[in-house]
């Protein structure tokens, strides 16, 4: 048997910025990636609605054959995305269900090599940390929500994010965690994997196409669980989302510039309402619109040691300029007693400094 489906074909062009009709068998859903005939081409379609009827006087085509199954609320984060962000659907779509190669040989291993050695689990954790893991798991029992995670760096920000993925995991549902650069993923792969093994899959645009088919193959078999990566792997075809963790939600690198522009911070919190799920923005400097919007859970200061004793230098005083006479002083005793020292250059274009009197 055979029914009518409203299917966008995955085209750039805007003047095609609309759904067809096509033909699927009964075990086709909302979600099947398709292979379609489109015009004189073979294109990928999305189902966007597996219960539609035909427009008059058009004989439907039948699709191909089924290339990928995708949850049916990443479908409808991808029209959300297009409608709000002012893209085009299926460049919105483009995100959630993207081109892979045709595999040639055997599956990578991509998480084991990317990960950095971890720390061991602490003991306990501290009550703030229980406090917060606590409504986190009563907002994931309970239909989901948003909440501002803020605590100085070494605070316990990322066991809180294990713990709430240990607890979505639990319940038979999976996590995300994003963070806003690349070159901070095997830190946080390294901790997530010291705890998770092989449960955890990693996506970005760093990896070549093959490790992110994957990966991504992984996802959908349901072997891996927690998925880490940045703002892009917002859009992992996870079946059933319970936590996102958005590390350092106060970074731009969470916005994408290219057309479909989004804000994965944006994206996150949308995915979250549409699934049930707990989106926790985590920061020491949050943004002030997450600080006034979102509920707030305070983890307060660094749990090993307190942070060191910063001292602010006015320069227009100082005759030894650049280098401060304090500076300079602790630079000496550090060299009498074979310390080390690390200076950041703070460069602003071709200007090594900009001194104002």
């Amino acid at each position: 048997m055979s029914r009518l489906a409203s299917v966008y074909p995955i085209v750039n062009a805007r003047s095609l910025a609309r759904p067809f009709t096509y033909e699927i068998e009964d075990e086709v859903g909302k979600g099947a990636v398709l292979a379609i005939r489109f015009g004189n081409a073979r294109r990928r379609g999305v189902v966007v609605d597996a219960d539609a009827e035909a427009p008059p006087d058009v004989e439907p085509v039948a699709a191909e054959r089924v290339l990928e199954t995708l949850p049916p609320a990443l479908v409808d984060l991808a029209l959300w995305l297009a409608d709000y962000y002012g893209s085009t659907p299926a460049r919105a779509l483009a995100l959630i269900a993207p081109q892979q190669r045709t595999r040639r040989g055997e599956r990578r291993e991509v998480t084991a090599s990317a990960a950095l050695a971890a720390e061991p689990a602490p003991a306990r954790l501290s009550e703030t940390q229980e406090h917060a893991l606590a409504r986190i798991e009563v907002l994931l029992a309970s239909g989901g929500g948003n909440v501002l995670l803020a605590g100085a760096t070494g605070s316990g920000k990322t066991e809180v994010y294990i713990r709430a993925c240990e607890a979505a995991l639990a319940g038979g549902r999976g996590a995300i965690v994003l963070v806003p650069e690349i070159a901070l993923t095997p830190q946080t792969l390294g901790r997530f994997r010291a705890r998770f093994e092989d449960r955890v899959a990693l996506l970005h645009s760093g990896l070549s196409d093959a490790e992110r088919r994957d990966e991504r193959e992984r996802i959908v078999a349901g072997e891996a669980s927690v998925v880490v990566g940045a703002r892009s792997a917002v859009f992992a075809p996870l079946p059933s989302l319970g936590v996102i963790c958005v590390d350092e939600e106060h970074d731009a690198s969470y916005k994408q510039e290219s057309d479909p522009r989004y804000d994965a911070r944006t994206v996150a919190a949308k995915r979250a309402a549409l699934e049930g799920a707990v989106a926790i923005f985590g920061s020491a400097t949050p943004r002030p619109e997450s600080w006034h919007a979102l509920e707030r859970l305070e983890l307060g200061g660094r749990i090993a040691a307190p942070l060191p004793t910063v001292r602010v230098v006015d320069l227009r005083h100082e005759t030894s300029y650049p280098l401060s006479t304090p500076l300079l002083a602790e630079l000496g005793r550090l060299a009498e007693g074979g310390g080390k020292a690390i200076l950041l250059l703070n460069r602003r274009g071709v200007a090594p400094a900009l001194h104002c009197r």
